[in-house]
């Protein structure tokens, strides 16, 4: 009897430890879990705040934030006051050069007709009015994909402007309304918490020689404008001084990266306007005018580049004269009315745009 007793005592404290094992073992995952998290932080700040390419990545992100609608959390990226300043600075206030030589007339005193037109030499054979070329650069730690577009004639690039009042246009209704061949976004516009719809462009526009807008709300804005001669002008230029310079198309948006072969980010942190999805208009010495789109923010594809990037690109394509338009979920390019890059907008056809530059089907006299 008292040997069942024992066997029966010993098999209910076999159970009972039974039961509380998964117990035990749930603890010791959560205690190892634990530690190794704080291992991983405390490594990872130790690489942030005590590496040389830590502090590096800080500056990236604080400067991608400081162009976004999320620029108030860039302070959180713990860079030193001084350095965040700076960063801002080289954001809000971007070196600007006129692109109209200062020995030509000067549109504030001068009467104009117009630019000299561009030298085209004569071509050996016919070229295609668009030219599509793939884009990917790998610098390292990031990686970017894109497409650049080249129209030889620079007649047939237009500004399309959207009619609509309570909101903008998509690049494809812009493309479907005009019968466009290749359109890009172009001026930005206001858009807090990427909600907005697009409807007013920041700064100046004109359509057609006509003034659709005069005023530049937004400071830091650059005039990027084509000539009814096919020139690509940039600079600090009011509207007025627009039209008298013979500019049939213009709207603002910054920084300038290229201004009469001089590429302005050549000697500037490329941590100061970040890695973004980014479009540019540009113009070749031929008066080949460039479209370049690249893709970010989608790590299985494109990173995104930064403005420095940006100007290299063009630079070594023999591009003369570029600025940057609005970047970010706005990038993006079509071609005989389907998407050729991948926009980072949640939704596939891209955002509402105030406006876009397109190639038409038909030269405009």
């Amino acid at each position: 009897m008292s040997d069942t007793i024992h066997t029966l005592s010993r098999t209910r404290t076999r159970k009972k430890a039974a039961r509380r094992r998964p117990l035990r073992w749930v603890k010791r995952f959560f205690l190892v879990s634990t530690l190794c998290f704080t291992t991983l932080a405390f490594l990872g700040l130790l690489f942030l705040f005590g590496t040389k390419t830590g502090v590096e990545l800080r500056e990236w992100a604080a400067g991608t934030l400081l162009t976004t609608q999320h620029d108030y959390w860039a302070p959180y990226t713990f860079l030193p006051e001084e350095k965040l300043q700076a960063l801002k600075q080289q954001i809000t206030n971007p070196e600007v050069i006129n692109s109209v030589p200062e020995s030509e007339p000067d549109p504030q005193t001068d009467v104009i007709y117009g630019p000299l037109p561009v030298p085209m030499p004569e071509p050996e054979k016919p070229r295609e009015l668009i030219e599509i070329e793939d884009i990917y650069v790998s610098k390292g730690s990031y990686f970017f994909r894109g497409k650049i577009m080249y129209i030889s004639d620079p007649n047939r690039v237009h500004l399309l402007v959207t009619n609509r009042k309570d909101r903008g246009d998509l690049l494809d209704e812009f493309a479907k309304k005009t019968n466009a061949l290749g359109i890009v976004n172009a001026s930005g516009f206001h858009d807090p918490d990427g909600y907005g719809k697009g409807a007013t462009a920041y700064g100046v526009v004109i359509k057609d020689g006509k003034i659709l807008q005069g005023y530049n709300p937004r400071s830091g804005e650059t005039a990027l404008g084509i000539t009814y001669d096919g020139k690509l002008v940039t600079g600090s230029y009011s509207a007025e001084q627009l039209v008298k310079m013979g500019v049939r198309d213009a709207m603002s948006f910054r920084p300038q990266l290229i201004v009469n072969g001089k590429n302005l980010f050549a000697d500037k942190p490329a941590k100061s306007w970040g890695i973004q999805p980014r479009t540019a208009i540009g113009q070749k010495e031929d008066g080949t005018i460039v479209f370049a789109v690249i893709d970010g923010r989608q790590p299985s594809h494109s990173i995104g580049a930064s403005m420095n990037d940006m100007a290299e690109l063009l630079e070594q394509r023999g591009v003369v004269t570029a600025m940057a338009m609005d970047g970010g979920s706005s990038s993006m390019m079509l071609y005989n009315g389907e998407a050729i890059t991948s926009t980072s907008s949640p939704y596939h056809r891209g955002r509402y745009l105030p406006n876009a530059w397109a190639v038409m089907p038909e030269s405009a006299e």
